[in-house]
C-alpha cells in the first residue's frame, strides 16, 4: 500500500473521501460565516447590489491617454495624423496671432507685417514630423509649386520692394505651398482613419456651437468697431466676418460629404454634420457660399445617379438641403432687394484691370494691391480690394505669376475629373471635389477672401489632401505611378 492512500484509493479522489457529519449548530455557524473574503481587486469593482461596476471615467480617460501616448511613440503614422489634427484646429478654430502684440491693420491677403500665428507653429511642427518620416514624399509634393516659388524669388530680388507688407505676402504664399505639400504627404498616413475629415466635421459643430452661444447672448468672440454694424444680424462664429465663416463651413461641407459611411452611425454623423454646415451658412447670409454649397450637393447627387451609385440615403441629403434652402429665402430676398448688383463690384473690376494693364509682368507685389491701387482709388484705399481672386492674384503677382499660383489647384482638379470620369472610381473624395469645383469658382469670382489668411491655407490643405486621394485611385487603377 502506497503512502497517502487509504484502502488502496487515491487520497484526492473525492468519491472515496471519508464522510464527515456535522451537527446542526456547526452547519448554522458555517452559513453565518459564509465564504472567505474575496481579494481586494475583485471586491473593489463590485457594486453594492452585487453587479459588476465598470472602471470610472477618470480611469478610462487615463487608459486612453496612455494608449495615445504609446501609439504616438511607436507609430509614425499616428504622429503625422496628430499634427494634422492640430493644424486643422489652429486653422479652423484658433488662428490666433502670437507676435507681435500690436497688429498692423491692413486689408490684404496677409497682414501689414509678418506675424507669428498658432497655425504657423502647427505648420512647422507638421513639416518636421512628416519630414522625419517621409522626407522624399514631402519633397516630391513640392514639385507643382517649384515654378511659382521660383517666380516669387525672381521678382522679390528684381522688382518688388522689400517693405514689411511685401515680406508678409511672400511668407503667406510660401506657407500656402507648404500646406499643400503637407496635405499631399499626410494623406497616406491618414488614409485608413480619415482624421482630417473628422477634424473638419468637429470644426463645423464647434462653429455652430459658437453661433448658438451668440444667439443666446453669450458670444465667444465679439466684433467691435464699424465692422460690427456691417455684420449685424449675421453669424460670425469664432471668425471676424460672416464671409470668413461661410467659406470655412464650405470646406467643412466638403469633408462631411467625404466622411466614411459604412455604418448607420457613420451615415448619420455625416448627414447631421452636413445639416450643421447648411444651417451655419444660412445664418451667415452669404449668398455666394450658400449657392456654392447647394450646387455641390446637387452635383454630387447627380454624379451618384449617373454612375449608378444612387441610394435611398440621398433623399435625406436632398431633404436637408431643400429645407434649409427654404429657410434662407427670406434673407436672400432681403439682400438681393437691398443690393441687387453686388455693390461696387463693377468699379472694383475696372480698377483691377487698370492695375494689371500697368503691371502685366511683375504685378504690384504680394500683399500690395490695396496699398498701390489705393493711391489712385479711394474705395480701394478704404480696404476694399477687387472681389475676384484671379484678378487680384494677377494684379499682385503678374499674369504669369497668377497662372503659376493656380497651377497646382488646376492639376488637383484635373486629377479628380480623370478619377471620376475615366477611372469611374468608387472613392468619394474625387467625386466630392469635382462637385465642389463650380462652388469654389463661384466663391473665388465673387470675393477675395479665398486668398486671405488661414482660408487660403485651408483651401491648400484640403486641395493637397484630396489630390493625394484622387491620385491614389488613379494609381490603383493602373493609370500612372505613385
Amino acid at each position: 500500500m502506497f503512502p497517502g492512500t487509504g484502502g488502496g484509493h487515491p487520497q484526492d479522489d473525492v468519491r472515496h473521501a471519508p464522510t464527515v457529519r456535522l451537527n446542526p449548530s456547526e452547519v448554522l455557524a458555517q452559513r453565518k460565516v459564509g465564504p472567505a473574503v474575496a481579494p481586494a481587486e475583485e471586491t473593489s469593482n463590485r457594486h453594492p447590489s452585487g453587479r459588476h461596476r465598470g472602471p470610472s471615467l477618470l480611469t478610462q480617460l487615463t487608459s486612453a491617454g496612455r494608449a495615445l501616448v504609446e501609439g504616438l511613440r511607436s507609430d509614425p503614422d499616428q504622429r503625422i495624423v496628430a499634427v494634422l489634427a492640430v493644424l486643422v484646429a489652429t486653422l479652423g478654430l484658433a488662428p490666433i496671432a502670437l507676435a507681435p502684440s500690436e497688429v498692423v491693420i491692413y486689408s490684404g491677403v496677409a497682414t501689414g507685417e509678418p506675424m507669428l500665428y498658432t497655425y504657423t507653429i502647427a505648420i512647422a511642427a507638421a513639416v518636421v514630423v512628416i519630414g522625419i518620416q517621409t522626407r522624399r514624399q514631402l519633397t516630391r509634393a513640392f514639385f507643382p509649386w517649384v515654378p511659382f516659388l521660383g517666380w516669387l524669388l525672381l521678382f522679390a530680388v528684381l522688382a518688388w520692394d522689400s517693405s514689411l507688407r511685401t515680406v508678409s505676402g511672400l511668407v503667406h504664399f510660401t506657407l500656402v505651398a507648404i500646406v499643400f505639400a503637407v496635405g499631399v504627404t499626410a494623406e497616406r498616413a491618414d488614409r485608413r482613419n480619415s482624421v482630417l475629415l473628422w477634424a473638419f466635421a468637429a470644426v463645423a459643430w464647434l462653429q455652430l456651437f459658437a453661433i448658438t452661444m451668440a444667439v443666446l447672448g453669450f458670444p465667444l468672440r465679439r466684433i467691435a468697431g464699424t465692422q460690427a454694424l456691417d455684420v449685424l444680424g449675421r453669424a460670425t462664429g469664432l471668425t471676424s466676418h460672416p464671409g470668413e465663416l461661410a467659406k470655412l463651413l464650405f470646406f467643412c461641407g466638403m469633408c462631411a460629404l467625404t466622411l466614411p459611411q459604412k455604418t448607420v452611425r457613420q451615415r448619420w454623423v455625416a448627414w447631421s454634420t452636413l445639416g450643421a454646415v447648411l444651417l451655419g451658412v444660412s445664418l451667415t447670409q452669404s449668398r455666394s457660399v450658400l449657392a456654392a454649397v447647394v450646387a455641390m450637393i446637387l452635383i454630387l447627387v447627380v454624379l451618384e445617379f449617373v454612375t449608378g451609385r444612387w441610394q435611398k440615403k440621398y433623399f435625406v441629403v436632398l431633404g436637408i438641403t431643400g429645407a434649409l434652402g427654404l429657410l434662407s429665402v427670406p434673407w436672400l430676398i432681403k439682400r438681393f432687394t437691398a443690393d441687387p448688383e453686388g455693390g461696387d463690384r463693377q468699379h472694383l473690376l475696372q480698377v483691377a484691370f487698370d492695375v494689371i494693364r500697368e503691371h502685366p509682368w511683375a504685378g504690384v507685389g504680394p500683399n500690395s494691391y490695396v496699398a498701390i491701387a489705393g493711391a489712385s482709388d479711394p474705395l480701394t484705399a478704404s480696404g476694399v480690394p477687387v472681389h475676384n481672386v484671379l484678378l487680384l492674384s494677377a494684379a499682385e503677382l503678374g499674369i504669369i505669376g497668377a497662372l503659376l499660383l493656380w497651377l497646382p489647384f488646376a492639376l488637383t482638379a484635373t486629377t479628380a475629373v480623370h478619377a471620376v470620369f475615366r477611372v469611374r472610381t468608387a472613392e468619394l473624395a474625387p467625386r466630392v471635389l469635382v462637385s465642389a469645383l463650380p462652388g469654389l469658382v463661384l466663391i473665388g469670382m465673387t470675393g477675395w477672401g479665398l486668398m486671405q489668411g488661414p482660408y487660403f491655407l485651408m483651401l491648400a490643405l484640403i486641395a493637397g489632401y484630396f489630390h493625394a486621394r484622387s491620385r491614389h485611385v488613379r494609381v490603383a487603377s493602373g493609370y500612372g505611378r505613385d
